[in-house]
């Protein structure tokens, strides 16, 4: 399965002007090109459906960049904790029970990451593993958290994270139809539990995605 670029850009050109209000920079088409480099070599077995979910996710979680970032798009690890210290001294995070943007017991600032963003050593050290696991070597995620900003080793946590369900409790899977469609507003739930503010524009965001993928494909015939 290989998607046709030229068409997938195509078409967010021509129908996704929800997303690309100026058009697809070079930036965005750089980020997009590695996810869908990293797809098609590792994880094609999956229905596209969850590629289209990926990306639609991904693209909400990075602020239309499409290519990892920090936490409140900082320029690194210590801006973005005092950002967030900010944030939390003025009450702005009342969620958060604990600070999770102190350095933690391997020196580092655990504030999130990536495309899909991690935070807390538990879960860079979670990540390392599973990748590890599934690719038998070593991805350093573990020893160096700003390793998820590589655009790659991005991808392979968004995708595979989103597959085996490694950021809360259900998965890709859990939100697959007999149909072969996706509920792609109900799948927010795999990155964040806030469906109900905006499971609405994760779903639009979705199925613009799998409509420049269906394009593609298309092209590719």
């Amino acid at each position: 399965m290989s998607i046709d670029r030229a068409a997938f850009f195509r078409h967010l050109e021509e129908n996704g002007g929800d997303l690309f209000p100026d058009g697809v920079t070079e930036a965005q088409k750089r980020g997009l090109c590695c996810k869908l480099d990293v797809w098609e070599e590792f994880y094609a077995d999956f229905p596209l459906v969850f590629l289209a979910a990926a990306l639609g996710q991904m693209h909400w979680e990075t602020g239309g960049r499409l290519e990892p970032v920090l936490e409140a798009f900082a320029a690194d690890r210590a801006e973005s904790a005092r950002k967030l210290q900010a944030a939390y001294d003025a009450g702005r995070l009342a969620w958060v029970k604990t600070p999770y943007w102190l350095p933690d017991e391997s020196g580092q600032i655990a504030v999130g990451g990536g495309d899909i963003q991690l935070t807390h050593r538990r879960n860079y050290v979670f990540a390392e593993e599973r990748l590890a696991q599934r690719f038998s070597r070593p991805f350093g995620l573990d020893a160096d958290y700003d390793r998820i900003l590589d655009p790659t080793v991005s991808a392979h946590v968004a995708f595979a994270g989103m597959i085996e369900g490694w950021f809360r409790p259900c998965k890709l899977g859990d939100f697959l139809r007999q149909n072969g469609t996706l509920d792609y507003r109900a799948a927010r739930d795999i990155v964040n539990g806030d469906t109900g503010r905006i499971g609405d524009r994760i779903e639009a965001h979705c199925k613009t995605y799998e409509a420049a993928i269906l394009a593609g494909l298309r092209d590719n015939d």
